[in-house]
């Protein structure tokens, strides 16, 4: 009898798939808070698009460009200042607990 790949588990995401650790609103394409390094922080995915424009990952210091879904965090408390927004990979915002970030974070 052969082996089956069909998961046992019906209904229920595999644990570190689904959001990435992201609230339920930012899922949904939404902005959500969530805390860290002692600050509140606003978060937002973001969807590929053809702006042309390249941001710095403060998790692994290496190139976001705008053609990439990745995940946008600014501070709660400066929301309208556009200088202080960083663009992280969405794997390494959910990773950013167990990687500290680079020289763009802050």
């Amino acid at each position: 009898m052969g082996r089956s790949n069909r998961p046992r588990r019906h209904g229920r995401p595999r644990k570190g798939v689904a959001g990435g650790g992201l609230p339920p609103s930012v899922q949904r394409g939404g902005v959500g808070e969530v805390r860290y390094a002692g600050q509140l922080w606003l978060v937002r995915q973001v969807r590929p698009n053809d702006s042309g424009r390249s941001y710095l990952c403060p998790g692994c210091q290496q190139e976001v460009s705008a053609g990439t879904a990745h995940t946008v965090v600014w501070p709660a408390e400066s929301m309208r200042e556009l200088e202080n927004r960083r663009h992280w990979h969405t794997v390494c915002w959910s990773a950013r607990e167990r990687r500290r970030p680079g020289g763009s974070f802050a």
